[in-house]
């Protein structure tokens, strides 16, 4: 059996020192092998893989080791392997761990063997392959015998987490709860391993991409990332968690900050020369450059991903993919030339191949390169070859929106120069499916985009009150999901749509062309960005002058209010014109889906919390204002006293007084003023 010693001290690869777990296996090597093996673990905790590798792939540096002092530095060989995504090499050495095991019936290693059988098959993209081996793994996991339950269920949680991750990049979500649950919840009880930095990435994943709690997502890649910065050999996992933040900043809008730390990531990879996740952060950040505005660098490092695919095994992430974002990217910002240069190259594979993957991204780009024609029939074309992809029955949803938002730039352009209303209600069908399957893919920031482009579409249409309600739904939805420069970017629209409702009020009675509406409306600007998928560009937004806090009962009547200026008195004309008119303003403005409305210069900003209508009257922009309306509920919700106070006044049907609650006017001063220096 293996030396509990060895795997104490491997367990993680970080609770002990590298030396002193060298000298608790010195009585069994000689000195050559001794210094030779320290020298190893020195590479490998400098994130040297290669040299390390080197060492590790001599056999004859086996010689004169023990069954448990081999096992020891084959399990170190399988980590580098795994960390350099070498899923064929990987499955092979697995192979030999394995039978190794069988033949001298140690369970403990044959598990070993098949855990990075698994990993292999599914670094390789061989899923149902490395499915099929859970229950072989299972009923080996139970047969191990003669070692600590401290061993037993470190294998528990390594099988667990394995099964995760297949099930996550092999189409059986689920499996990533039901694996990860009861590691996450007690991970405070594990040792600090590369394990739970895994498991807590695998996590990030799930909730990003299957549930869409952002937070969440967040805390866990924090979480992942403290915890590798505490254990040894921590690079890749270190770069692991960068990379994972640069994906999670990317889905928020968040361009500048997801390239920063995909660059980190990029730096860390190079030093331990894992190709493939060099290769996926050059493809990722090629992505990043073109949403800003980069083009050149974007098709450089596109290119540069590409280059370094082909000298390595692609596994799940495939050159072709990479093609498809070139032609999307070079399309997309009119450089025909190379978008059919690589797609000419694409159709050679798409001859070789005929898979479903790329058949859908070949047909798209195909379709793209179409609409970039100056030829009618052309367009004509990419339009019916959008369509029928938008009808295919695929699990590649990125490019189903993406298909959505050019077929709705096509209906756009026509509907501008024919003004027909047959092409605008087809409009409006695709814009309503759009959302649809963003909201269904969790696509949120396509999601509120697309409710902006509905809110211009209405607006040219002089429906200002429709308009508003959809910057409000984007808003709410941008908010509730920290798409921080989204709900920025609407909170501006919105104000400027409030500002400008005499305006749009006159162009009614008017005869104002459609093309000038489109302009005023910013409805051109709004369907390109969401085409080139630009990044959002914040808006110079100031912070509000406070004038007054109102909290009303859900009947309209006052429960207790809050002056900022001292002029500002009952009897002015807007806050007297507010308080008698307050029915009409609920049901009129609050009950249509709004949350805002302006008296001359004030703005009046409204949100519920059960049973009151909390109003914040102000000068200036909103976007801040929203925040700190919110922040007050939350604080008088979280104050136990307050928010009981509240509730007695208006069930005795009495107003409240700032001095009626101790600490209320504290808490108000400190969320709604600006503190001076």
């Amino acid at each position: 059996m293996y030396s509990e010693n060895i795997y104490i001290r491997f367990k993680t690869i970080i609770s002990l020192d590298i030396n002193k777990s060298i000298i608790q296996t010195n009585e069994y090597m000689s000195h050559p092998a001794l210094n030779q093996l320290t020298r190893v673990e020195e590479l490998f905790d400098s994130g040297y893989l290669d040299e390390a590798f080197e060492i590790l792939n001599d056999q004859s540096q086996y010689e004169g080791l023990n069954l448990q002092q081999k096992s020891h530095f084959q399990f170190l060989k399988g980590l580098i392997l795994l960390y350099l995504n070498k899923g064929e090499d990987l499955i092979s050495l697995g192979e030999t761990i394995y039978k190794e095991g069988q033949k001298c019936d140690d369970n403990l290693q044959s598990f070993d063997g098949l855990f990075f059988i698994i990993t292999g098959l599914a670094i390789a993209g061989k899923f149902e392959e490395a499915f099929k081996l859970f229950e072989k793994a299972e009923l080996v996991l139970k047969h191990i015998s003669n070692v600590s339950k401290e061993i037993i269920t470190r294998r528990k949680v390594r099988l667990s987490v394995a099964k995760a991750f297949v099930g996550l990049h092999g189409g059986k979500v689920d499996l990533v709860e039901t694996s990860l649950e009861w590691i996450l919840d007690s991970q405070e009880k594990f040792d600090k391993s590369f394990e739970i930095v895994w498991a807590n990435l695998i996590m990030a994943s799930y909730l990003l991409r299957v549930k869409s709690k952002f937070d969440l997502c967040r805390e866990h890649i924090t979480n992942a990332l403290s915890i590798a910065k505490e254990i040894k050999f921590n690079h890749y996992w270190i770069a692991l968690c960068q990379l994972y933040f640069g994906v999670y900043y990317e889905t928020i809008g968040e361009m500048d900050t997801s390239l920063k730390y995909n660059i980190k990531s990029l730096e860390v990879f190079k030093k331990i020369n894992s190709s493939f996740n060099i290769a996926i952060l050059l493809n990722n950040m090629g992505g990043l450059y073109g949403e800003i505005g980069e083009y050149e660098l974007g098709v450089e490092h596109l290119e540069e991903s590409i280059n370094l695919l082909e000298q390595i095994p692609q596994g799940f992430f495939s050159i072709e993919g990479i093609i498809e974002s070139l032609i999307i990217l070079a399309a997309e910002h009119g450089d025909n030339e190379c978008a059919q240069k690589y797609f000419d190259r694409l159709e050679n594979i798409y001859n070789q191949k005929r898979g479903d993957g790329i058949n859908y991204g070949y047909k798209f780009t195909k379709a793209l390169i179409l609409k970039t024609s100056s030829r009618i029939r052309d367009k004509a074309k990419a339009e019916e070859l959008f369509k029928e992809l938008i009808e295919t029955d695929t699990i590649f949803f990125d490019l189903i929106i993406k298909a959505h938002i050019h077929l709705c730039d096509i209906l756009l352009t026509e509907y501008r120069i024919e003004n027909n209303i047959e092409v605008l209600n087809e409009l409006n069908y695709y814009i309503s499916r759009l959302l649809d399957i963003a909201e269904k893919q969790h696509s949120y920031l396509v999601f509120c985009e697309t409710f902006i482009l509905r809110a211009k579409l209405a607006l040219i249409n002089f429906n200002m009150k429709t308009a508003r309600r959809y910057l409000t739904q984007a808003q709410k939805i941008a908010e509730s999901y920290g798409i921080k420069r989204l709900a920025m970017k609407i909170s501006y629209e919105h104000d400027e749509l409030l500002r400008k409702t005499k305006m749009w009020e006159n162009l009614k009675t008017s005869e104002v062309s459609l093309s000038e509406r489109l302009e005023l409306a910013g409805l051109n600007e709004q369907m390109e960005n969401m085409v080139k998928k630009r990044m959002i560009e914040i808006p110079e937004i100031s912070k509000e002058d406070p004038v007054m806090l109102l909290i009303l009962t859900e009947g309209g009547n006052l429960l207790f209010s809050k002056k900022f200026v001292e002029d500002f008195s009952f009897e002015d004309d807007i806050l007297g014109g507010f308080l008698t008119t307050i029915n009409y303003i609920i049901s009129e403005v609050f009950s249509e889906g709004l949350d805002r409305a302006v008296f001359g210069p004030f703005t009046l900003l409204m949100m519920p919390v059960q049973p009151f209508l909390v109003c914040y009257i102000f000068k200036g922009d909103s976007y801040f204002a929203h925040n700190k309306i919110k922040n007050f509920i939350d604080s008088i919700q979280n104050e136990s006293c307050i928010w009981q106070s509240f509730q007695n006044f208006f069930q005795k049907s009495k107003s409240v007084q700032l001095n009626d609650i101790p600490s209320l006017e504290s808490m108000v001063m400190e969320i709604f003023v600006e503190k001076k220096n």
